[in-house]
């Protein structure tokens, strides 16, 4: 939890308004374990689609951007997993309702974008197992649905329990590995998307009966090392072609899938000292790798809100949430990072020399973000999300510090009590934030995409011209001749900036 600023601060020079998303999951519990036992809570309701239209409205209503949904396809299984072969111990995560039981995002987005107007959609799929084939018409199918309000989280998975499922109880590829394959679908997905139907390839034409024009739909004869897809794509172009493309990762590959492909970068909630060095290492491979113009490149990162109408109020609403907290539920959480706790007998072990190599490595690696900060039991099941507790004076002050300090472009606002965080977030913090000028007072685009909402400008549906996937657009009017010779020189200057597992 962060210190409130000695005094207000204030952002300096001018700049667009914070992109701002509630950040939820199809589940009870997302980053709040316990609070399904408070009575105030409601997110047993996760599975209905008037829970989800109910919080749709509540964003649209406070000028949010989006919801970003995280997901995972299997239970977090690593806690109080001894003897199991793995971390696969479901009933842990049965007990805590630590993401489990969990729906699918992808289904209930529609009937949120039927009962909104601007309000956008980011949620999370993993190129692990589903076929880009499937995946790239599912995608173009909301994107239909929600005329263009819809962006794709990219993720390989992290969950052993999930390749255990998906991949005939094989164990999950290495990192590098998941990487490596994750750039290709991403090529197979913008092909098939892009390069598959020239924009004006639907001519419905009623007068000589021809509905879609073949000559402005080829195949796309994709032939990888994990991937080989004749096409064409089955699905017409939608409103974006492609979806706002999203990462998380910040490993070193991660690194680089995010600087080539993304548009919006998710970042954990670390200092905001750390969280600059992050960016600047992003944007710096941005431009020297991919040559890409680091305005349009975006960063979030995650946040829990706790406000009341005073200091006081506040600081009750927190107290009440820390008596509900479970902390077994909490190992449940780290758990699904590969980290047993229940292997560890005291709180105050300095786990980066565990005896136990899976949490030794674990611990190394999160102490890389907490230089100075001995990684103990206690230290993870201590909160250490970022935090501003207070009025929205206070909470305010303390994001225009963050925003200050990191250079961040929003905040993924996590939910604690549902959905009366959101509310309060929406009644008592947007004012505040709006008269400061950080958050919006209205939708830069009415009715607008998920591009034109993040960067502010009507008629900027499709990617920038530097991203990666720009050229693999046919456009309207071009030849499959011309267009094909045009790919042909592309793709191949594309093989020079493919992601390697171990190059």
């Amino acid at each position: 939890m962060t210190q409130p600023p000695t005094k207000k601060q204030k952002v300096s020079g001018k700049r667009d308004p914070l992109i701002l998303n509630f950040f939820q999951a199809l589940t009870p519990v997302l980053h709040a374990p316990g609070q399904w036992k408070n009575p105030r809570d409601e997110s047993r309701k996760y599975y209905t689609a008037e829970n989800w239209i109910k919080t749709a409205k509540i964003a649209e209503r406070g000028k949010i951007h989006g919801i970003f949904f995280g997901d995972s396809l299997a239970p977090y299984g690593g806690y109080n997993s001894k003897d199991l072969d793995g971390p696969f111990n479901f009933q842990e995560a049965a007990k805590s309702g630590n993401n489990f039981p969990k729906n699918d995002p992808t289904a209930y987005l529609a009937a949120m974008a039927i009962n909104t107007k601007n309000l956008s959609f980011g949620f999370t799929c993993t190129t692990l197992s589903e076929h880009p084939y499937h995946f790239a018409r599912r995608m173009a199918t909301l994107d239909h649905i929600s005329k263009g309000r819809v962006g794709w989280n990219v993720v390989t998975s992290f969950l052993e329990s999930a390749a255990r499922n998906l991949l005939n109880n094989e164990r999950l590829p290495a990192k590098p590995e998941r990487y490596e394959k994750a750039d290709e679908y991403l090529q197979v997905f913008y092909e098939l998307l892009l390069s598959s139907w020239r924009d004006d390839g639907v001519v419905f034409d009623r007068e000589h009966g021809i509905f879609s024009n073949p000559d402005a739909i080829r195949e796309i004869n994709f032939e990888g090392k994990y991937f080989k897809v004749p096409g064409p794509q089955i699905s017409e172009p939608s409103p974006q072609r492609i979806p706002l493309i999203i990462q998380a990762g910040t490993s070193e590959k991660g690194a680089l899938l995010g600087a080539k492909h993304s548009e919006l970068i998710f970042l954990g909630g670390e200092s905001p000292e750390i969280v600059a060095e992050k960016i600047a290492n992003i944007r710096k491979l941005a431009t020297e790798k991919y040559n890409r113009d680091i305005k349009k490149l975006k960063f979030v990162t995650i946040a829990r809100i706790i406000v009341g109408k005073t200091s006081e109020e506040a600081q009750a609403k927190w107290k009440e949430i820390e008596s509900y907290k479970d902390v077994e539920g909490i190992m449940v959480q780290v758990g699904g990072r590969g980290i047993d706790l229940s292997l560890v007998d005291s709180w105050d072990e300095d786990l980066t020399k565990s005896p136990h190599e899976s949490i030794r490595l674990a611990a190394l690696g999160v102490s890389k973000g907490n230089p100075g900060v001995k990684i103990t039991k206690k230290f993870f099941v201590d909160s250490h999300f970022t935090t501003f507790i207070g009025s929205a004076e206070e909470v305010a002050d303390e994001i225009e510090h963050y925003v200050e300090v990191s250079g961040i472009d929003g905040f993924n606002f996590t939910n604690v009590v549902f959905p009366e965080n959101f509310e309060d977030i929406v009644d008592l913090l947007i004012p505040e934030l709006q008269k400061r000028g950080l958050a919006q007072t209205e939708y830069a685009v009415e009715g607008g995409t998920y591009r034109e909402q993040i960067y502010r400008e009507k008629g900027h549906t499709f990617v920038p011209e530097d991203h990666y996937a720009y050229g693999l657009r046919w456009k309207a009017g071009v030849s499959k001749e011309d267009f094909e010779e045009h790919l042909k020189e592309l793709k191949k200057k594309q093989e020079e900036l493919k992601i390697y597992a171990y190059k």
